[in-house]
């Protein structure tokens, strides 16, 4: 073989291994584009779901109440409706939008020792919907704060027997309290059962490895909702 021709063959194998290196370069860059769009319409789907379930909540929420405190048959059948339909809406958002998440309502068990439960809510939809719920609790006392910083404030000078903590406050992610609540001596005894829209598996999981006792997902029925609070209060009642 002439020197031209190793000349050529090697020209032709640099050429090939320069064109190899473009394609696996270009496929590298596809496959981290894939990777970023994939993320961010994760992130996508679960502040949709979230946001779809903070409203639910309200309206499953006023229905069931609506139902339980309606004397008139009429009336009464239109909250069932509504509470119908909007159960529908959450079959659709779990099936379509939310992660399995495995359960974790306690059984019923009554309280009824006086106590004071702190909602650390912002947005006064929720903190009525819990509060026309408590109702149900006429011995418990409730108390709201609207800020993180009030939150904490209010847990270490009245030194509640419960924390319901939504994640999604003005000043301070809920994560951030939680942690504050567990490191503070005057507080850290203090049960927080977390209230949010948020139901992916990984965020539930990060919360009550935090120190939550409890992760509540909106939208939630009433008879289940309690039955978290009063287990917590019971076991409290028996601590002290």
């Amino acid at each position: 073989m002439d020197a031209d021709s190793q000349s050529n063959i090697k020209e032709d194998s640099g050429a090939k291994s320069e064109q190899s290196a473009r394609f696996e370069e270009e496929i590298a860059h596809c496959r981290e584009e894939l990777r970023l769009k994939t993320r961010r319409l994760n992130e996508f789907l679960a502040y949709l779901e979230q946001k779809l379930r903070t409203p639910l909540t309200a309206i499953m929420g006023f229905a069931e109440l609506l139902e339980m405190q309606c004397e008139n048959a009429s009336m009464a059948d239109n909250a069932k409706q509504i509470l119908k339909a909007a159960r529908d809406l959450l079959a659709v958002i779990n099936r379509e939008l939310a992660e399995p998440n495995q359960s974790r309502v306690a059984t019923n068990v009554g309280a009824t020792l006086p106590c004071d439960v702190l909602y650390i809510e912002d947005d006064p939809a929720n903190f009525a919907l819990v509060q026309g719920i408590l109702e149900e609790r006429p011995a418990l006392k409730l108390l709201q704060a609207s800020r993180g910083e009030i939150g904490l404030t209010l847990a270490e000078t009245h030194s509640p027997k419960l924390i319901l903590l939504d994640l999604n406050l003005p000043d301070m992610h809920g994560a951030e309290l939680l942690r504050r609540v567990r490191q503070n001596a005057a507080t850290t005894h203090i049960p927080v059962v977390v209230i949010s829209g948020d139901a992916t598996a990984s965020q539930v999981e990060r919360l009550l490895s935090a120190g939550a006792r409890n992760y509540v997902t909106k939208p939630f029925s009433i008879q289940p909702f309690l039955s978290v609070v009063d287990k917590i209060l019971e076991e409290t009642d028996h601590t002290n």
